[in-house]
């Protein structure tokens, strides 16, 4: 009864404070985006299906400080309620009170994460759609477009490409050079267009031809072709290439972005550091809150208006620090998996030692 009761409590600020922040996130966001209208000669219904697009990667961010938030005004109206004190006086330990909060914590972190993971990404790409198409009128913008790429086939392979286009399933302007076991070069296939096709699972060369190389690189033979189907068979959306934004992509996007990059023998600390941190993000926000409850016995009889700078505080603080790993793990600086997961360990150990000073 008293852990039903606890979680309760819970989930009116907690609803409460998402709320508030959302309307925050939504309003400050439009408002940002507002001078869109004289720039791009846009309309206030995109900008504002923009914002809206986008809010969901903002919320999720927030949602350990929301839960942080909710459980720091639940322990602090039992506190001033006589509750805390009743419920301690009738046999009930400090962690018994907790555990219905950190249930319910847990549950948000769970949330957050499928959220993440299956939401996110499609919301994100619309977003930057929208952005793209609509307000700044690109008609053509697709994700991914890079120019003159450089891609590793195997040992003895290397194509270059002018553009690539990977939602089209379109090279443009692309040559392979093929090698041989010292290097020289031995062949090279040039072609307009090297097309995916999806019903044979593979890329074909369109309108090209076939160099063939002698001694001293000079060219002993050349045959041209309309089409011609290669044994190239990673499919367009597997494709790494350019930079990437971490909304835009779930865990299984990125493992198999680390698979082409590695067979490319190109590095992935970016991709393995974004991996890492959404596999950490749950744990991060559980830690968050483990890190802030206890001040509010600490503190006792303490305003809400001190719990929300506390909240706040620890929230920025927590991202300071991820944010600060994150970059060094992308860098190549430290280990991906150190920069993902050290600060939930590092604050893992200071939340032990609180829990040990505060007899919890």
């Amino acid at each position: 009864m008293l852990s039903r009761y606890i979680a309760r409590k819970f989930w009116g600020p907690f609803l409460f404070v998402v709320c508030i922040f959302s309307l925050l996130i939504f309003l400050g966001d439009s408002i940002e985006k507002m001078r869109w209208i004289n720039t791009y000669d846009t309309t206030i219904r995109l900008v504002l299906k923009y914002s809206l697009l986008s809010m969901p990667s903002w919320l999720v961010m927030i949602l350990p400080v929301c839960c942080l938030l909710s459980g720091l005004f639940v322990i602090s109206d039992m506190i001033s309620n006589g509750e805390w004190t009743a419920c301690l006086a009738g046999g009930f330990s400090v962690r018994q009170i907790f555990k219905p909060i950190f249930t319910c914590i847990l549950l948000v972190a769970l949330c957050g994460f499928l959220v993440q993971e299956f939401l996110i990404p499609d919301l994100s790409k619309k977003a930057e759609l929208t952005l793209q198409r609509k307000i700044r009128g690109h008609k053509d913008w697709q994700f991914n477009v890079q120019n003159d790429v450089t891609i590793r086939l195997d040992d003895k392979r290397i194509l270059f490409a002018k553009s690539v286009h990977p939602e089209q399933g379109l090279m443009q302007g692309m040559f392979i050079d093929i090698y041989d076991n010292n290097w020289g070069i031995s062949k090279q296939i040039n072609a307009k267009n090297f097309r995916w096709n999806e019903e044979e699972k593979t890329w074909v060369f369109e309108d090209g031809f076939i160099r063939t190389f002698g001694d001293g690189s000079s060219i002993d033979k050349e045959e041209t072709f309309e089409t011609m189907q290669s044994d190239f068979y990673i499919p367009p959306d597997q494709i790494a290439v350019g930079k990437i934004k971490p909304s835009y992509l779930n865990i299984k996007d990125l493992f198999n972005r680390i698979k082409f990059l590695k067979a490319s023998g190109l590095t992935y600390f970016q991709e393995l550091t974004f991996i890492n941190t959404k596999l950490a993000a749950p744990f991060a926000t559980i830690i968050m809150c483990l890190l802030g409850l206890p001040f509010a016995i600490a503190l006792k009889r303490s305003s809400k208006l001190i719990n929300i700078i506390l909240a706040l505080c620890i929230g920025f603080g927590f991202w300071w620090i991820v944010s600060l790993m994150t970059s060094a793990g992308e860098s190549g600086m430290i280990n991906p998996f150190i920069a993902g997961w050290s600060p939930v360990f590092i604050f893992f150990i200071v939340i032990c030692f609180e829990f040990k000073y505060l007899k919890i």
